[in-house]
């Protein structure tokens, strides 16, 4: 059995390589596969557990190599290629990934320290916020906009936190295409598509990039902290993006470039602990491996324990694997033209937008990305376009979502 465990976690590791590397190949399609497959083979649901979280586990650290030096982000990673993205073109590529690793390890060890604790607050926390998560996203939309600096710059903010709201509305309501096939179109075309066309427009040439003796990451209980906190956030309120989430907390105490950078890999991991806890502790599914997870097994305290343990063990192993798979990529990487890699990239996005979704996700694609580039061209923070979850979030969430699906059909 322990053999077979074993086999399975390197199986995840291979597997989760793939997906990480790969834009818009989302693990949730692989779990399924393989759960399909698994039907015809006797295996042990430990083996199963193992798999699936090994592979969420390694595609989310796999997935910075793409995120931070192609500018290619997933969807649950769109926010962190902005502040990734600059310490590329300053030369400190390696920084990044390495605090990306960090921020993720770290905060993984301290949920898994304070998994007895976890287990109680999560679910009281959610019945808590339930009835109040449409108010609460509005006081935050309403905080992220004053946080820009200017009357002109709050304004411009709100501006973009309503028309990003409404073309989500559009996009997630719309008959002509399934709502989960327009994050990735979408998303993509706000985060990832125009940071390419706009580093294009700037003809962007890659520095060197230099391994530091010694890397400053800022303070580490920071980081992790930030992580977790802002995790239960984005957990407890959905449409809240790990940036915004960030920002807030963050408020509180002022952090670096690199400290803030590390907090959202943070906040990425704490996501992935707090789901198999939600499954635990009140059969909540917010999660594609949770869903996976509860289609294999009845998920007790024992299977909680054994996945807290495939987590260390996956998480150790993929951060050694993605530092050396990211070390080695950016000797290339420096070697050849970053304005045909961005090309490349651009083009390949519009394929798979088109493999996946058709000419509909071609054209969401392309409104997309035009408002990508807008709040670059206002001023102001690229953050509000994070209006196209939280705002159709807040219709749903004040009862208001079956009122504009019907609005929208007509």
């Amino acid at each position: 059995m322990v053999f077979e465990i074993l086999l399975f976690v390197l199986l995840g590791i291979g597997v989760g390589i793939f997906a990480g590397l790969c834009p818009g190949m989302h693990p949730n399609t692989l779990f399924f596969i393989v759960l399909a497959l698994s039907s015809f083979i006797p295996v042990s649901s430990y083996s199963l557990i193992a798999f699936i979280i090994t592979v969420s586990i390694m595609d989310l650290m796999a997935n910075y190599i793409p995120n931070i030096f192609l500018s290619v982000p997933d969807t649950d990673l769109v926010i962190n290629v902005l502040p990734g993205h600059r310490l590329v073109l300053k030369g400190k590529g390696h920084d990044a990934l390495f605090i990306s690793l960090l921020g993720a390890y770290g905060t993984l060890v301290l949920c898994l320290i304070l998994l007895p604790l976890l287990i109680y607050i999560i679910p009281f926390l959610h019945n808590f916020v339930y009835p109040y998560i449409h108010i609460l996203l509005l006081v935050t939309t309403g905080w992220m906009c004053l946080v820009e600096k200017g009357i002109k710059k709050k304004m411009l903010c709100a501006l973009m936190y309503v028309l990003s709201g409404v073309w989500g509305i559009l996009c997630l309501n719309s008959p002509a295409i399934k709502s989960q096939d327009v994050l990735f179109p979408a998303l993509i075309g706000m985060f990832g598509v125009s940071s390419l066309i706009l580093s294009l427009k700037e003809k962007v040439k890659l520095p060197e990039q230099r391994l530091s003796k010694e890397i400053k990451i800022g303070k580490t209980w920071k980081i992790v902290s930030v992580g977790l906190i802002a995790g239960l956030l984005t957990g407890i309120l959905p449409g809240i993006g790990q940036s915004q989430a960030a920002v807030m907390v963050s408020t509180f105490g002022r952090m670096s470039e690199k400290e803030f950078l590390g907090s959202l890999s943070g906040i990425n991991m704490s996501n992935l602990v707090f789901s198999i806890i939600s499954l635990y502790s009140f059969g909540k599914i917010r999660s594609g491996a949770a869903a996976a997870i509860d289609e294999i097994s009845d998920f007790g305290f024992n299977e909680l324990l054994f996945s807290a343990c495939i987590m260390l063990l996956s998480s150790s192993l993929a951060v050694l694997i993605t530092w050396f798979m990211g070390k080695n990529l950016l000797k290339y990487l420096q070697k050849v033209n970053y304005t045909l890699i961005s090309k490349v990239v651009v083009v390949l996005i519009i394929g798979m937008v088109f493999w996946f979704t058709g000419f509909i996700g071609l054209f969401i694609l392309f409104i997309s990305t035009c408002m990508g580039i807008l709040p670059a061209l206002l001023g102001i923070k690229r953050t509000s376009n994070m209006g196209f979850l939280m705002v159709s979030t807040m219709f749903y969430f004040a009862g208001l979502g079956g009122a504009t699906s019907q609005f929208i059909i007509a």
